[in-house]
């Protein structure tokens, strides 16, 4: 197989395997800066199991991943502390989406606008 054609085949494998875990997955923003992941994960564990939480701090904008085991989990979660207030601040949490989905669809209401 050539080097170009292995290439496409593990971009494929790689949005195969992050499409099979997008409804696991939760973003998460608008909780205290001075949060670590411990937080994250004391607050979240309660509607499921937690397979892994990725927490990004850059400058003043913190968000973190809550990746769950199942899609339940994270729906539950996500219905039970979206707009949730904690110490002063509205918990913001959606379902992740992947990257090269996100930008597909950029694009195509983009198109759409333009079409109208």
């Amino acid at each position: 197989m050539k080097k170009e054609d292995r290439q496409t085949e593990k971009m494929r494998d790689t949005i195969r395997y992050k499409t099979s875990k997008k409804r696991c997955n939760l973003y998460v923003k608008n909780f205290p800066a001075e949060w670590e992941e411990e937080n994250l994960k004391e607050l979240f564990e309660k509607y499921g199991e937690i397979e892994k939480i990725k927490l990004e701090k850059k400058g003043s904008a913190c968000f973190a991943f809550v990746c769950y085991r199942t899609p339940e989990g994270a729906a539950t979660a996500k219905q039970n502390l979206h707009n949730q207030t904690i110490e002063g601040k509205s918990l913001i949490i959606n379902h992740y989406e992947i990257k090269e989905v996100r930008e597909l669809q950029r694009e195509e209401a983009i198109d759409k606008s333009n079409y109208e």
